[in-house]
């Protein structure tokens, strides 16, 4: 049997090399320039499938694979490389058998299932006394990212050996807006977090591969909780066993792959698992840009935009939203549409995205006010050639940003709606949990949420922050699952054991434990997360000591963190906590900042030796150094600021150029992004973020309540 993996290494080398001297040939100074070589790589990795099947083929595609697609390639590319038509994979609705078909899915054994039953309709309205020619196979099935050994087995299983071909494909990094990439892989979180299946993580690895080939390895790389040091270690491994890739492709003579030698794009990379910093994906944001995500979907830098139905609404009780259902009868329907979520393609995105809500709306209706005065500039006192002027060049472009801006304030109009009634009572309750105050209070709202207003998610997502930033006692415990399983049904009661999976809720098998614990608990002490949090200044308004006064609002104090940034009048912009209305720094906007501002590899150590879950490795440690697994295995700094590697560590602080490359793995939020582009304009550095996808709290606790 030909399997897909070996088939790839074939043409890795070449689509590599290509990428390289693509990006070469563009101009560095260009915003993302260099980062449009992995587009070039997908494309020839593409390509390559497509010229190794012979003659014309139709195209199915997975529905949720088309928008990140678009991102690799159009409709007339595909057209070139011998796509006829192209269908969107609907299981009960086959396509008329033409010619060849080449079917595009994701990792999903139900998903290849239905398309082996697809194939297996089509092979029995053919003759079956003719023999299948597997030299010329009919069917192809290309699997994002790698196909599994499941597959294998189900296809034996099927009777389908030697008609259907499988064929790995992964597109790896798309560039989704200035310095902001994403592999769109799905269900990684559900996999990694609470299913405790690392197979994803290869796929990540692969990735990161191509990232050190293509950019060049980093200097130093940072890695903070365990799968993001398995990650590294498959690199190494990866890049241990690259020069045998020429005698797997039976060329024993081959050129070596491209050196990776040269001086990197990136002087330092970190990559850091989701679940080392809940509270920045739990926590509600109040920047634009993450709010958009709280109430809509979002699918490869592609947002809806959908008056009718948003998270909140299809997140409640039915009953609770008969009141609502009753009004809209006098209202028109709103047709859904899309907005891309990229400053390259949507300027009045790009103004706003990083803006708190409130500027928002009244910036929103300034800009309309002004597109109403420009549209009504016509004047019959125009001259003839002024008129032609207007029509054919003016008043379309005033058309189309009032089509922009109309989505925007749709989406505005929404927010406010679905969250804006409650946002300061919720605000308030999240600071109370991040400074360990309130409990009560706390409680109460929760508890009167499940009763009144209960949401399957936004609730629950509440819970575990209660749980990751105070811990749940065994008596709240109850009250909050009797609570939640009474609004939503007895059938959820496997979400909790699937929340303590991934360290979102305390063990429910435990409870005689932590009831002896919550009666000598005491409230006044600081909780793991807050002593953590204020080690590495995150917590602006928990305690004086992190909220320097000799320094001004969003400065930087004296062991290097970002200081409070809470001025009198509101939160500070120079402060990255204003994602997070002056509450919160997140963990990976603050590692940078303190990676960057070390004067040398010992400051480095005093400020971050106490994380003994944060690795480093990269190439300023594998000089000298021949492995048989490749490179140094990463260590702890407390563990270099002992070794023989101190001189050269010390040699690299300051950094001269603060370039970072971030991966988070299980999903980056857009508070995040926000909070490090800030660091970025405050510091004068280039951080390029990176994840599996893009999400908000929501979408994390929906992942949980799938599995």
């Amino acid at each position: 049997m030909n399997h897909p993996v070996r088939r790839d290494t074939v043409c890795l080398r070449f689509c590599v090399s290509a990428a390289i001297v693509a990006t070469g040939k563009m101009d560095s100074s260009a915003s993302g320039g260099k980062l449009l070589g992995f587009r070039q790589i997908a494309q020839e990795k593409l390509q390559h499938v497509f010229y190794s099947i012979p003659s014309e083929k139709d195209l199915i595609i997975e529905p949720a694979l088309i928008k990140p697609l678009e991102h690799v390639c159009g409709a007339s590319w595909l057209r070139k490389k011998g796509i006829d038509k192209i269908f969107k994979f609907d299981p009960k609705n086959p396509p008329p058998k033409r010619k060849q078909f080449v079917y595009f899915i994701t990792s999903n054994l139900l998903t290849f299932k239905s398309v082996l039953d697809q194939i297996s309709g089509y092979q029995s309205q053919t003759s079956g006394l003719l023999e299948p020619d597997i030299r010329s196979k009919q069917y192809h099935v290309l699997v994002l990212p790698s196909v599994l050994a499941s597959f294998e087995h189900l296809l034996e299983e099927e009777g389908l050996h030697g008609i259907v071909e499988l064929y790995n494909f992964h597109w790896d990094f798309l560039l989704l807006d200035e310095s902001l990439l994403s592999l769109e892989l799905p269900n990684v979180f559900a996999d990694v977090f609470v299913r405790k299946d690392t197979t994803p993580l290869g796929a990540i690895a692969q990735s990161v591969r191509i990232f050190n080939l293509v950019m060049g390895k980093p200097h130093l790389v940072f890695s903070l909780g365990e799968n993001a040091e398995k990650i590294l270690q498959m690199v190494q491994r990866m890049e241990a066993n690259k020069p045998r890739t020429g005698v797997a492709a039976g060329k024993e003579n081959s050129k070596p792959e491209p050196p990776v030698e040269k001086e990197p794009e990136y002087a330092a990379m970190l990559i850091l698992d989701r679940d080392r910093d809940y509270p920045a994906c739990l926590l509600t944001p109040v920047v634009y840009c993450g709010l958009l995500l709280e109430i809509q979907t979002l699918n490869s830098g592609s947002l809806v935009v959908d008056g009718d139905s948003n998270k909140i609404k299809s997140g409640k009780l039915a009953f609770l939203q008969q009141t609502s259902q009753e009004q809209p009868q006098a209202s028109t329907h709103q047709e859904a549409t899309s907005l891309r979520m990229s400053g390259a393609q949507d300027m009045i995105y790009l103004e706003h995205r990083y803006r708190h809500f409130s500027e928002v709306i009244s910036l929103l209706s300034s800009q309309a006010k002004t597109l109403g005065l420009e549209g009504k500039a016509y004047s019959r006192e125009m001259k003839l050639h002024e008129m032609k002027d207007y029509v054919t060049n003016k008043l379309p472009k005033v058309a189309a940003a009032k089509k922009e801006l109309f989505k925007h304030l749709r989406l505005c109009e929404t927010i406010v709606e679905e969250i804006g009634a409650n946002f300061e009572k919720h605000q308030m309750i999240e600071e109370s949990m991040l400074t360990n105050t309130n409990r009560k209070q706390i409680m109460n709202y929760i508890l009167e949420l499940l009763s009144s207003d209960a949401h399957k998610y936004n609730t629950l997502r509440l819970i575990c922050l209660y749980h990751v930033t105070i811990g749940l006692t065994g008596e709240d415990m109850t009250r909050l699952m009797t609570g939640y399983l009474t609004a939503f049904g007895y059938r959820h009661l496997s979400v909790f054991h699937s929340l303590f999976q991934a360290r979102l809720f305390p063990d429910t098998t435990n409870l005689s434990k932590t009831k002896i614990l919550s009666q000598i608990s005491i409230p006044t002490l600081k909780t793991p997360f807050q002593i953590e949090a204020n080690k590495l200044k995150q917590l602006p308004t928990d305690s004086n000591d992190s909220v320097p006064t000799a320094t001004g609002a969003g400065s930087t104090d004296r062991d290097g963190g970002l200081a409070g940034g809470v001025s009198a009048g509101g939160v500070a912009k120079s402060c990255p906590s204003y994602v997070f209305n002056g509450n919160y720094i997140p963990l990976v906007t603050q590692l940078t900042h303190m990676i960057f501002g070390a004067a040398s590899f010992d400051q480095l150590n005093t400020r971050l030796g106490h994380l003994e879950r944060l690795k480093v490795s990269g190439r300023v440690l594998e000089q000298g150094t021949h492995q048989a697994h490749g490179g140094a295995a990463p260590k702890t700094i407390k563990e270099l600021s002992a070794s023989s590697h101190k001189a050269a560590l010390n040699q690299l602080f300051p950094f001269k150029e603060k370039t970072m490359f971030i991966f988070i793995v299980g999903g980056i939020t857009y508070a995040e992004i926000a909070a490090c582009h800030l660091l970025e304009r405050t510091i004068g550095a280039k951080i390029v973020l990176s994840s599996d996808r893009i999400i908000a709290g929501h979408d994390l606790i929906e992942s949980v309540v799938s599995c």
